[in-house]
Parts: C-alpha cells; structure tokens; sequence
C-alpha cells in the first residue's frame, strides 16, 4: 500500500533559484538517491535542501505529509529536527556570551543556583562541559525524558536531576546527555528572563528569518509531517505527536527553507546571530575524544573526502534530520526524513555532500550504493545459526527477505553485487561477509561458523523473572536473553549485553550504546512479582501488550457473539475468477491419531474469549495433512509430538474475526474480501507438546497473542524459547510449509492458492 502511495506521489520543489553550473549532475544524483531509498525503504516522505554561501540553491521533496497519501510533501512541509535543536541552544548560549551575559568556563551553579545533582567526584559543571556532552550527567532527567508523556516543562525537567548522581566526573569523559543540554536551556531560559521558546526565538530564529520554526507545536502555521515508528521485529505504526520535556534538547520544528538559512549563515561565519570568533570556538574541538565522535560546542566534528564536516544528526519519534557543513568548500545539505530513527537523512546528505565536492573538483561523481533483496532459494540457503565462542548470529527468511540478528544488532542483509550489507530502514551497515558454501558469515571482522542449535538450558530463576517488556505502546523497553546472558533493547534500535550488578541490578556497557555507566534496577511487588524495570529514577512499567490487545477485543465483544456470527453467516465470500483444485478436505487425526488437538474456537479460550466453532474439528487438504503426520513423526525422536489448534476454517468465521477485530490488530488477521489461506484449507495453527510430560512448549509468545511477541523473528525471551521455535518452523519447512512472518504458530502450506475459498462447516463436511 504504501509503495503504491509513494508511486502516486507527487515530486515537490521550491521555486527555481540560480544554481551553480556543476549542480546539474549532482542534483540528478541526488534525486535518484533520495527516490531509491523512499521506495526501497517505505519512507513516508524525504526533503532535501542543498546550500551554499549564497543560500539554498536546490531543494525538493518527496512523496506525501499525511497519512492518507493526498498532501505532497514539498520543502515547506514541517518536520522535527531532533538532536539539531541542540545547535540552536548553544548558538543562542554563544550569543550570551558575546553580551557578556554568560561565561562558558564558570560553575553552571552561577546561573541556577538550585541546580545540585550529586558530585562524589568533585568539580564544578560548566557550559563548556554541558554543551560538549562531558558535564557526567545521565542521559535523561527523571522528569520530562524522552518517554514522558505527561511532562510539566523544561524547568521542572532540571529541577528532577538534582535527585540524580553524575556517572563521571565533569570533564572527564564524552557522556551524551539530553538533560545537559536541557540545563543549558534552563541557564539562557533564566538569564534572557524569558520562556526558553521565547529566548530561541528571540536570539536565533527571528534573526535568521526562520519564521516557520519554533519549539512549541502550538505556534506553528500548519500541520507536522506524517511520520511512523518502526520495529525491527513489530512492524510499523503512526508516530506519536509526543512533546519533549527538554526541548532545548530536540523540539525545534522546522523545514529545508528555514534550517537551509541557518545552515547559510553558519556557512557565513555566523551571519545575524554570531560573530566569526564565536563560531570558530564552536567547531574547535573542545576536548580529547573518549567516544566514536569528536564534539566542538555543540556541532559534532568529523571528515569526509578529506573536507572538515560540522553539523549535527536528529531523531525523535518518526523523524530523522541531519545538517552536514563542509566549512571550508562552503557547502552545506539539509535532510529530512520520517521513519523513526532512520539512515536516510545521514546517508543522503553526505552522499549529496560527496557527489557536490567530486562535481566541483572535475571528478567522477560517486554512485549511489542501492542493495537488492536476498529472497528466494538464495534466502533458504543462506540462513542458519552461525557461533562465534560463546556468541551468536542467526540468518532466517522474514517475510520472504532475508534477516540478520547478532549480540549488539538486527536488521535486513541485502547485497549490492558480491557484497553483502545490512540495509533497512533503521540501518546501514557494511562489514558483513559471507563465504560462498554460506559455511561462515564475518560481521565486522569477526567469523561466525555454521552450527547446530543444540537445547539450551532455561534461564536462572532471576533472569526468568526479568524478561519481558516494559514501557509504554510508543517506546518498548525489552529484556531477554541471548546466548546465556541478559540483553536489553531500548529505543526500538540499542540491543546490548548487561552485567548484572547484584539482584535486579544490571549495568549497561560503559562505552557504548545509548546508556554508558548507567543501570537498570527492577522493582517487585509484595508477592516477587516483576512490576518495573527503572532507569536511575525513570519508570518502565512491566507490560503484556498481547493481553492488553485480547482484553480490549474482548470488551468489545462483550455482548456476546450471536450478532456478529449471524451476519458473517448471512455474508458471502468473494468470487474468485480463476479455476482452482478440487478441494479434498480431511480430518487431521483420521491420518495420524497421535497429532493432539486444542481447538481453541470451540471454546472460549482464546482472542474473542467466545465460543467461534459449534464444535471441535481440524481438516486441512490432503496433502497438506498428508505432509503434516510426516512431520509429526519426524518430531517423535526429539521427544516432541504437534498440538493443533487451528486448520481449515470457513470463510464465514474470517469474517467474523476482521469484524470483532480493532484495526490497529488486523495485521493478526486475515482479511474476508481477500479469503484466507485457512479457508483454502492450506494452513494450520499450531505448537508442540514434550511427549514425556505432554505439556505445550513456551515460547516467546502465547498462541494468538497480538503483540511483537508473535512475529516469527522476534528477537526476544530466552534462548530456549527461541530455540523451540525454530525447531517446530525448521520441521515445518523441511516438509513444505511456510511460516507466516507475523505468526511464529501458523504455517502455510506451499501452493495454497490452488485451493478455493471454503465456507462449509464442520458439521457439513462430516456428512
């Protein structure tokens, strides 16, 4: 569907200025670049603008700013900027400073003198320290952090870290902090007597002429961009219009017109808001890096083509920005993308940078590096579980493309020729190599080999306990365990080892990720019962979205089913116009007695927690239960039987499900006008028993759950549950099924769409 909008969507561009001559070749370049990864990626809309000296001198955008598809995107649609916010609280500090208003290497307590956090390393925190990321603060305040969605302002976001405890000493190491910066906020909040907004907007927007910008949602002339959040194993959903408590860490709202005219002020040695000296002390690296990134005031610092860059990346809820600079060559690109936390914006820009500096030198222009999608018997062949020591990596087929998950990663491996990347919407990565028999797979230098995934044992009483999901619907917090030890993802795309620390106390690496030198402690209620997990002095709360979703379903449904079973009667499945097989439906135990049944729409047990079937039955077509007891007896050696809980089901109770269903869930379900593979009699839902104790296997979720949980891979749980997974999808496939991406349960079985749409019941299919 949304290939389909992007394919409509219209092609939107600012009105022509004069551009350089050399523009030409790189703007078609550019162009292309920015259409590829809006169709390969699924991005709702990008926007681009391209400056120089003189000011932008090329701008576009692409594909469409609401959701319905109908409203181009075009270089005045608003985006938000993210971390680039950050910018324009330093250039606003470094305004103050000119005033002589500020002093960048005085104690911050000069300007706040409430602000206290505990120091057990002594030294006072400077602007300086604040605005480079080496002040030691944690990277979100207790109140009004990132996942706030009830926060009272920026000034009660700084008071909340003086119950906080610096994890360095000041100046010490390079810890990048949104409460730091919020702090610098506060400091030109208090100092210009003014709201913080108002003080930005004053020092900075309104000189530069960003009249569509602001930092508060409320003062903008129109509507923000469509933007979604994405998972790497839950799909995708509308961002959430969530507003930051720090705002002067990440809530400017603005567009490539706007963000382009700060861009050419900087260009400019800081035109109406800065003089020269000023901006070179901004881009002078402050002090010795102790991270991946070298920061001046603010501006982050690197190299490309042997040009200086400055400028500074963003992403929050949805949206990606990046401004990328090249001083020297007087250059500049503004970027602005809408799938949360994507590579598009970075990737680009500097891509626009590189082919701008290769058009001016009389050099080739570089091409754009565009992956294909490894599928197919290609896929099959690659996949497998590869171990390095004590680590894993693991290739299977999602959704008939082929993915990757390792320790500290997860994402979509495609190639480009004989080279092998991971490239998806959250991720560009190269260093992956696969040998050519697929026997081993090198991810940043370091070989995994082919193995067999032998049982692993269940996780300690402890960490059983902790896994599981904590947050909230918009930002899910995870615990589970990989290759024997803890793991969390935070923010959709940081998955990381912990160290446990003590009981229900886990510290996350200390020199990488989103979190270094800080922890996660766990809370439990009277009973022992995992109820929160918390970082520092913010609350996740435990959650079960799967039941969440049933419990919501059900409530609708609690009026009984009658109505909704009559009218599904009284529909009529569509018409299909070409011929199919002859259906040849039979009962699954009349094959193999041994294969159990636990039919859960003849009972209440299960989504709709009403009785669907008028009685218990399990056909599918012959072949398919044919294949079925074969694989049911391949199982019996590995002391596991199949338990069925679904197979053939008629047209009528599809509807029924689409009907009861909210559609925020019906990824779960099948759609009626379309038919199901199960009323074609071609799939079947369904788990394994231990024969030794003829107990259903656990796994990462409940059968029918609606939640992430139930995708086919999901990164999460314990390594057992994983591992019974596969077993049953690896049986399962040998045999002629397919696993559906989104249902670790359900299995298709090669062919189905030979087979007509059945409505017949149970009853009538015995007589």
């Amino acid at each position: 569907m949304i290939r389909a909008l992007l394919a409509a969507a219209l092609v939107c561009a600012a009105p022509a200025v004069a551009q350089p001559a050399e523009l030409a070749a790189v703007t078609r370049s550019v162009e292309a670049a920015a259409q590829a990864e809006l169709a390969d990626k699924e991005i709702p809309s990008i926007a681009i603008a391209l400056v120089d000296r003189s000011g932008i001198v090329w701008s576009r955008a692409w594909g469409n700013a609401d959701a319905e598809g109908k409203v181009p995107a075009t270089p005045t649609t608003l985006y938000r900027a993210g971390s680039v916010s950050k910018l324009f609280t330093d250039v606003a500090v470094m305004r103050l400073v000119e005033l002589g208003k500020l002093d960048l290497d005085a104690p911050v307590t000069r300007y706040l003198i409430d602000f206290r956090p505990q120091n057990p390393f002594g030294g006072a925190i400077t602007l300086r320290q604040l605005m480079t990321h080496r002040s030691g603060l944690v990277r979100e305040a207790p109140r009004g952090h990132y996942f706030d969605d009830a926060a009272k302002g920026q000034a009660d976001a700084v008071a909340s870290l003086n119950a906080t405890r610096l994890v360095a000493a000041p100046g010490a190491v390079t810890k990048y902090s949104n409460a730091g910066i919020a702090v610098v906020g506060e400091v030109v909040a208090r100092v210009s007597g003014k709201p913080y907004a108002q003080a930005v907007a004053d020092l900075v927007l309104r000189p530069l002429g960003m009249g569509a910008s602001a930092f508060d949602r409320t003062a903008l002339a129109g509507p923000v961009a469509y933007a979604q959040m994405v998972s790497f194993d839950g799909g995708r959903w509308a961002a959430p219009p969530l507003e930051l408590g720090t705002p002067a860490a990440g809530s400017l709202y603005t567009n490539t017109a706007d963000l382009g005219a700060f861009a050419r002020a900087m260009l400019n040695g800081g035109g109406a808001v800065m003089k020269p000296t000023s901006l070179d002390e901004m881009w002078r690296e402050q002090y010795d890096k102790t991270g991946p990134r070298a920061f001046g005031l603010g501006f982050v610092l690197g190299t490309l083509d042997g040009q200086r860059t400055v400028g500074h990346g963003g992403a929050v809820y949805g949206h990606v920005a990046s401004l990328q600079l090249m001083p020297d060559a007087g250059i500049g690109v503004v970027v602005f993308a809408t799938v949360d936390s994507g590579t598009a914006a970075q990737r680009i820009g500097a891509y626009a940078l590189r082919s701008w500096l290769a058009a001016r030198e009389g050099r080739a222009l570089p091409g754009w590096q565009r992956s294909t999608a490894i599928a197919g018997a290609d896929a099959i062949r690659l996949s497998g579980r590869f171990e390095n020591g004590g680590d894993s990596l693991n290739l299977r087929v999602f959704d008939g493309r082929l993915v990757l998950d390792a320790p500290e990663l997860a994402g979509e491996l495609r190639r480009i020729g004989d080279r092998h990347m991971l490239d998806d919407a959250q991720l560009w990565r190269e260093g992956v190599t696969i040998a050519p028999d697929a026997s081993w797979v090198e991810l940043d230098g370091r070989r995994f080999t082919r193995a067999q995934w032998r049982r692993p044992p269940p996780p300690d009483a402890e960490l059983a306990a902790l896994i599981g999901e904590y947050g909230w619907d918009y930002n899910v917090l995870r615990i589970y365990q990989r290759d024997g030890k803890p793991h969390v993802r935070i923010e959709w795309v940081d998955w990381l080892p912990l160290t446990r620390i003590a009981a229900d106390h886990y510290a996350f690496p200390k020199d990488r990720g989103l979190y270094p030198l800080e922890a996660l402690t766990f809370e439990r209620d009277a009973t022992g019962k995992v109820t929160a997990a918390k970082l520092g002095a913010i609350r996740f709360p435990r959650r079960d979205f799967g039941e969440e979703a049933e419990a919501a379903i059900r409530k609708v449904m609690a009026t009984g089913i009658a109505g909704v079973r009559e009218q599904a009667r009284r529909a009529a499945p569509p018409v299909e116009a070409d011929r199919k097989a002859p259906s040849d439906l039979v009962a699954i135990q009349s094959l193999d007695p041994a294969i159990r049944l636990d039919v859960r729409y003849a009972g209440t047990n299960n989504f709709l927690g009403q009785q669907i079937y008028e009685r218990p039955g399990a056909f599918l077509q012959r072949p398919a239960a044919q294949a079925l007891a074969r694989i049911n007896q391949a199982l019996a050696p590995q002391g596991f039987g199949l338990l069925v809980h679904d197979a053939y089901r008629p047209w009528y109770v599809t509807k029924m499900f689409w009907d009861a269903t909210p559609p925020a869930n019906r990824i779960f379900v099948a759609d009626p006008s379309k038919g199901s593979r199960h009323n074609r009699g071609a799939a079947v839902d369904l788990t394994m028993v231990d024969l030794a104790t003829g107990r259903p296997m656990v796994t990462t979720g409940r059968y029918d759950e609606f939640s992430s949980r139930s995708y086919s891979n999901y990164v999460g749980g314990s390594d057992e549950q994983r591992w019974l997974r596969e077993v049953l999808r690896r049986a399962m496939e040998v045999d002629g099924f397919t696993v559906y991406p989104q249902e670790w349960w359900h299995f298709d079985r090669d062919g189905w769409q030979q087979y007509p749409i059945g409505n017949s019941s149970f009853e009538e299919l015995e007589k």
